[in-house]
């Protein structure tokens, strides 16, 4: 019993130094520890503490040698323009919150402040507009700022010491840790990082809202980008080929796919293509409630569904203020009976780039990603292929042309469709911008004699081979 009295007081020791948080880091609001770009950042005293003044022209100022994870920040701003970094691994890489300073003095205004990631030095505003909120702050006047931030979860109370102004149960950055950093033009004072000073702040995700709905597609067949011509909106030469590859992507939450974090950044517009493949028990109709940015795209059955557009401060732009959000747009998918291929177009010029797709119901529905160029599409050989090019008679004694790129067969003629043929069997082939099918016949000698046009099995043209 001695033994264990004399033990009592390193326990208990033990328990108050582990009861104490982490001290906070050194004073911070010094010359030598901050690196901004061309415009001097000053230092000076205010009311007896010391004021840094960031000037507009400043860009992003950058604290040295300083590496942040999870804890408490706080700082007094006087802003009339601020964002603030945090976990900033660099330019490209770090989460952000920013005022809106055409808000101050509006506490009743719903996009006062929000946060983004950055990706690949992308502003992911656009993708993540549920990270908004009102507040309750003021220009050329002082305000409190207190960041708590726990694993993916962060709490941001401005000019309020209990209730939160904005939550965040789900941090979107890539980074886990990194310096802090201002930009814009303001006054920041009393500045300090308390590390691992979380409260009761879970390390967790909060539960993704839409979780529990089965309607969103969250699983897609993804093409590699293409960049597309300058002037150029859509050519139907940007649509995928037997060669194109694929990737299946995982929705994240709110069913949004991310094509910034799965592609990066790239100045020249670029498109992908996503792709399901949806079973159908009989002929219906299906709503699809859509967000995306920035120009989409929707084929089924390899025709055209719907065409859109969502730009950004423009006319054009969907609600709400041309963010992505299933919000922004809805249309019809005509499914017919049995498979159906879904393919959407997404391009991207500026911003974050993604999409969300979700169904009014899924009643007699079964849809999986497909990586695939055609369900139908079968190999032949290039002797079979080659044996079908030549000249033709339409019946009206005008010729067409078929000719053969890799392994598909071009239809082409004057006043008359042009159109990629693919292989479904080896006497068939298939149209993906046309309902159509092209049957190949042979005379008695196996020579290839002439060709049949149908529409779901019914023939609705004879087009006989040219005479040599």
């Amino acid at each position: 019993m001695k033994k264990h009295l004399c033990l009592l007081p390193f326990f208990l020791v033990c328990l108050l130094a582990n009861a104490q948080p982490k001290k906070p880091t050194p004073e911070l609001l010094v010359a030598e520890k901050w690196t901004s770009g061309s415009q001097k950042v000053e230092f000076m005293q205010e009311n007896g503490k010391t004021v840094m003044k960031i000037p507009l022209g400043a860009g992003k100022v950058v604290a040295k040698d300083l590496a942040f994870s999870d804890g408490t920040i706080e700082f007094d701003t006087k802003p009339n323009n601020l964002s603030f970094y945090f976990r900033y691994k660099d330019a490209r890489e770090n989460e952000c919150f920013y005022f809106r300073m055409g808000r101050a003095g509006n506490p009743t205004a719903i996009d006062a402040v929000q946060y983004t990631p950055y990706i690949d030095g992308v502003n992911m505003w656009d993708m993540y507009g549920h990270y908004q909120t009102n507040a309750s702050f003021f220009k050329d006047d002082w305000n409190h700022v207190r960041l708590v931030i726990s694993g993916v979860q962060m709490r941001l109370y401005i000019n309020s010491p209990d209730k939160p102004t904005l939550e965040i149960d789900r941090l979107e950055g890539n980074t886990g840790s990194g310096t802090v950093a201002f930009e814009g033009d303001m006054l920041i004072s009393n500045l300090t990082i308390r590390p691992g000073e979380v409260a009761e702040l879970s390390a967790r995700p909060g539960v993704d809202p839409t979780r529990q709905d089965p309607r969103y597609i969250r699983t897609w067949a993804v093409s590699e980008p293409i960049t597309t011509p300058k002037n150029v909106d859509f050519s139907y030469d940007f649509l995928p080929t037997p060669e194109t590859g694929w990737q299946i992507l995982e929705a994240e939450r709110r069913g949004l796919i991310n094509l910034t974090r799965t592609f990066g950044k790239s100045d020249p517009r670029r498109l992908v293509w996503l792709k399901v493949k949806i079973k159908s028990v009989t002929a219906q109709k299906k709503r699809v409630d859509f967000g995306f940015g920035d120009d989409v795209w929707v084929f089924l059955n390899g025709q055209i569904a719907y065409v859109d557009k969502n730009l950004q401060g423009r006319p054009i732009e969907k609600k709400p203020e041309g963010r992505c959000s299933i919000e922004n747009t809805s249309f019809i998918l005509p499914l017919k009976e049995g498979h159906n291929e879904l393919l959407i177009g997404l391009a991207n010029d500026f911003f974050g780039w993604g999409a969300i797709a979700r169904l009014e119901d899924l009643e007699g529905l079964e849809i999986k990603p497909d990586p695939t160029f055609d369900y139908r599409l079968i190999k032949l050989s290039d002797a079979i292929i080659d044996a079908y090019v030549g000249t033709y008679v339409l019946p009206n004694g005008k010729n067409v042309r078929i000719t053969r790129e890799n392994k598909v067969l071009k239809l082409s003629g004057e006043d008359f469709i042009t159109a990629s043929l693919y292989p479904q069997a080896e006497t068939t082939f298939f149209m993906r911008e046309y309902p159509f099918q092209v049957e190949f016949v042979k005379d008695p000698n196996q020579k290839v004699s002439r060709f049949l046009i149908n529409n779901n099995g019914k023939q609705v043209m004879e087009v006989k081979r040219a005479m040599h």
